[in-house]
């Protein structure tokens, strides 16, 4: 009873009312008046307006200045150079000792050293994260004060809580998408709030201040940290391993609020059973004072804790308990909602309280905490030493830009990583010693390795939120396979790599005299990223649409030719430019005759010049944010090609002449001038189309493809009314990978070397394989699936449809992809198919080209 009382006068919070202080929102007890509510620190009330980035950061720091309770870390900075912030804050006694703290945490997740250790003797910790999408703007809003709250807060109770816990405060894990947010809200914003939904105030522009600087959705981003946010992120994560990270976010106007547990059926099959026990406890916490404060909430609906990506879920992979909050959203000063007005003070309330519940249940549930993240480890380990995959092999010969960035994500994830003792032969699959790595299961971190190299198919629900597969090593596009307990031998581990390999690049060889042309080998993931160095230097370069041999060596279609005759740079400023590009996996080799004893001669019309790709993105309403921000991300950041983002209103305006190829991501075109983009392919221009885009190419007639029906509704007969929801949500297609053949001939296809990739669908376009027999460079197999859910009813229609397809008007290309290839960042494997479409498109032969 006495411990119930101390939380009972640490933590109720009166809703809505003004306490002594004259600070909303948080109990009326004592607060240290030397820290500055954020009223005073303002100028106005939390909530009146929506908080800036820049005012979120100077108020941290301000605490960090004034509280003893507060060290400020500056954990890395945005695309747009804002910081990443996080507060730890304990007992000012505890931060003269965090080394150790963070010591015993690691000590409880190392079976190997946890046996004697008593979990009740250590400290809670919890990471509490807000708005990492920048429109969901009631978290970070709230994290103002919940930071000044742990500064501020005088009560004998509140130092025995410091005592025992650590909390880990991150007041914006979107900083960019927050500031973009707010700019536009308060300025539609005026003295008397305007609630009609239809209002400018609750209707961003496009893309709106869900996702980061490049479009990303940073809540899709942990396992992989594609983007600066999330590697920071998961650092601090994984600096700590915290017992609980809450991720706080806002959903639709009409809903109510939503804390985890999400749908029992939809959790991840490898996340144990005691998680999703703990995570119901620490919800009757927050059901408890919601309930007091008379807020309307659900639990157990709606929301998942599958994919391993998303912020609430990624912590159920290493031993923490991850917890979703979803508020109404306001989206501005004052909505009128189903539920009647919903403001924006009232949703900051309900961000606060649940952040103040987590606390009590942290401390109340400590030692049970730290026990289960003892137990996760040692569990881990007795789970794989029963799992019939006893290791992973991946590597490449090139140890290109795929195998470091995967070797990266293993390493980040402190998942045990060794290189390849030994030549190894898995079946058909041959490793290399020393040119190979090995994922073992049998280490702590064995479930989020699974996770990670599965290829999973059976499932026990047939919904998920996000999506159904995620096989890493796949959409690395790594040469890879699995080693079962007969075959896997422990002396293939060579020492554990501790720290990112020292990585060689190849030779980039200076002309001599006699130096009649450069070669670059068709292979390589960063070889469009040195063709557009050469194109910014005004270098012609030509790529062979033939393979040949030349001094010994064999050279793929696809390789690259650099005479020396007529550039407008000599040899040596060739060479520099190469040397200068950036690429980690370029094999370049000089050539001193045009003769060839294989294949074309150098100076064969089927060496073909290139022209240097002059880009627009369209943009704008109508446009998939997240797929036209990773077309952006890619050619700007790992290509150095700089697009013009182009807003499809202002498409009629633009001078077409000055440019050559246009992308079209994932959506729906209607306000494109159609006749405009005709002219454009009908003159030699090239369209690199993806998803949905496919559908308006063809409604619009500028390609001749034929969609294979897609299933949209459930099969006749009579069903039960309350399953008509999950019936059509079952027959979506959340996201899973099949295997495409591929035509290593066509130039869509030059620098793969296997003749089968597997490739990402998020949807069901499902395109039959064109008429003109060379127009498919790309096709799904009878049987696609590699992992991942697909409905029965559309096994049919994805077997033998068209991965890729390139259509045409006059003289151009309408380059077609039914998938995803630039998905979230990290499907490296398939980014080369989408460079080929932009640097080579135009090679494709007339002849090769489906016709409407």
């Amino acid at each position: 009873m006495l411990r119930l009382l101390f939380f009972v006068l640490l933590f109720a919070a009166p809703a809505l009312s003004t306490v002594a202080n004259g600070q909303r929102y948080l109990p009326a007890i004592q607060y240290n008046p030397a820290i500055p509510t954020p009223a005073q620190y303002l100028g106005y009330e939390v909530g009146e307006w929506h908080v800036s980035h820049d005012q979120l950061v100077g108020y941290m720091r301000e605490l960090d200045r004034l509280s003893d309770r507060i060290i400020l870390q500056e954990y890395g900075r945005t695309h747009e150079h804002r910081p990443l912030l996080c507060l730890t804050v304990t007992a000012p006694e505890n931060h003269a000792r965090l080394d150790e703290i963070r010591g015993q945490r690691r000590r409880l997740a190392d079976p190997a050293a946890s046996a004697g250790l008593n979990p009740g003797d250590y400290p809670a910790v919890a990471y509490m994260g807000y708005s990492i999408h920048g429109n969901e703007a009631s978290g970070s809003n709230a994290a103002l004060l919940v930071a000044y709250y742990l500064a501020a807060a005088q009560t004998p109770e509140m130092a025995v809580f410091l005592k025992n816990t650590v909390i880990l405060l991150d007041p914006c894990f979107n900083p960019d998408g927050l500031q973009r947010f707010s700019s536009w809200v308060n300025s539609r914003r005026g003295q008397s709030l305007m609630p009609d939904p239809a209002h400018d105030e609750f209707n961003e522009p496009w893309p709106g201040g869900r996702t980061n600087h490049y479009w990303f959705d940073l809540n899709r981003d942990w396992l992989v940290a594609q983007q600066p946010e999330s590697i920071g992120r998961v650092g601090i994560f994984q600096e700590w391993l915290p017992n609980v990270l809450t991720d706080h976010h806002e959903m639709g106007s009409n809903s109510t609020f939503f804390f985890q547990p999400g749908v029992p059926s939809r959790v991840h099959p490898i996340t144990p059973a005691r998680n999703q026990e703990l995570t119901a406890r620490i919800g009757e916490y927050h059901a408890r004072l919601l309930s007091e404060q008379k807020v309307l909430f659900f639990s157990g609906e709606n929301y998942d804790d599958f994919y391993y990506g998303k912020g609430s879920t990624y912590p159920d992979g290493i031993g923490c308990i991850g917890i979703l909050f979803e508020q109404a959203s306001s989206r501005g000063g004052a909505q009128e909602t189903d539920n009647g007005l919903l403001t924006f003070p009232y949703s900051i309330q309900n961000q606060v309280l649940t952040s103040l519940s987590t606390m009590q249940a942290l401390t109340d549930m400590r030692t049970d905490l730290n026990t289960y993240l003892r137990d996760f480890f040692k569990t881990a380990l007795d789970e794989a030493r029963q799992d019939e995959s006893r290791a992973y092999l991946f590597g490449d010969s090139l140890h290109g830009r795929p195998v470091r960035e995967f070797l990266e994500i293993l390493l980040r994830h402190r998942i045990r990583v060794h290189p390849l003792a030994e030549d190894v032969r898995l079946g058909e699959q041959f490793f290399v010693k020393n040119s190979a790595w090995v994922v073992p299961a049998d280490q702590p971190n064995y479930r989020l390795v699974k996770s990670i190299f599965e290829r999973r198919t059976d499932f026990p629900d047939s919904i998920f939120y996000d999506i159904s597969a995620w096989t890493l090593p796949d959409a690395f596009g790594l040469h890879w396979a699995v080693a079962d307990r007969r075959a896997y031998q422990p002396r293939w581990l060579g020492p554990e790599l501790t720290k990112r390999p020292t990585w060689s690049t190849p030779p980039m060889p200076a002309p001599r005299p006699d130096t009649y042309a450069f070669a670059v080998e068709s292979e390589g993931y960063d070889l469009p990223r040195l063709l557009a160095a050469l194109h910014r230097a005004d270098v012609r370069v030509l790529v062979a649409t033939k393979s040949f041999r030349a001094e010994g060596r064999h050279y793929a279609a696809g390789s690259l030719l650099i005479p020396v005759e007529r550039q407008t740079l000599n040899a040596a400023a060739i060479h520099v430019c190469m040397a200068q590009s950036g690429t980690q996996d370029v094999r370049v080799h000089l050539l001193t005759n045009g003769l060839t004893p294989e294949g074309p001669d150098l100076g064969s019309n089927n060496f073909v010049t290139l022209r240097a790709p002059k880009v627009v993105v369209v943009t704008g309403r109508g446009a998939g944010t997240a797929e036209t921000g990773e077309a952006w991300h890619l050619l700007d950041t790992r290509y150095g090609l700089a697009p013009l983002l182009l807003d499809a209103e202002r498409f009629a305006n633009l001078d077409l002449s000055r440019y050559n190829t246009v992308v079209l991501a994932n959506g729906n075109f209607s306000r494109l001038p159609a006749d405009k983009l005709r002219q454009f392919v009908t003159a030699g221009g090239t369209v690199v189309a993806t998803g949905a885009a496919l559908r308006w190419l063809s409604g619009a007639g500028l390609v001749g493809l034929e969609f294979r029906n897609a299933i949209t509704a459930p099969a006749g007969g009579r069903r039960p009314y309350g399953s008509m929801e999950e019936d059509r949500r079952a027959l979506g297609l959340p996201g899973a990978i099949f295997e495409a053949e591929l035509d290593l001939t066509h130039p869509l296809c030059y620098g793969y070397t296997r003749p089968r990739l597997p490739m990402f669908q998020g949807d069901t376009v499902f395109v039959e394989i064109a008429n003109n027999p060379y127009a498919t460079p790309a096709v799904f197999g009878a049987d696609p699936l590699l992992a991942g859910y697909l409905h029965e009813r559309h096994r049919k229609p994805a077997s033998g449809a068209a991965a890729a397809i390139v259509s045409g008007v006059g003289s151009g290309r309408v380059i077609c992809f039914s998938g995803s290839p630039n998905f979230r960042g990290f499907w490296y494997g398939t980014n080369r198919l989408f460079a080929n479409a932009v640097f080579f498109g135009s090679v494709v032969g007339s002849g090769a080209v489906e016709r409407r």
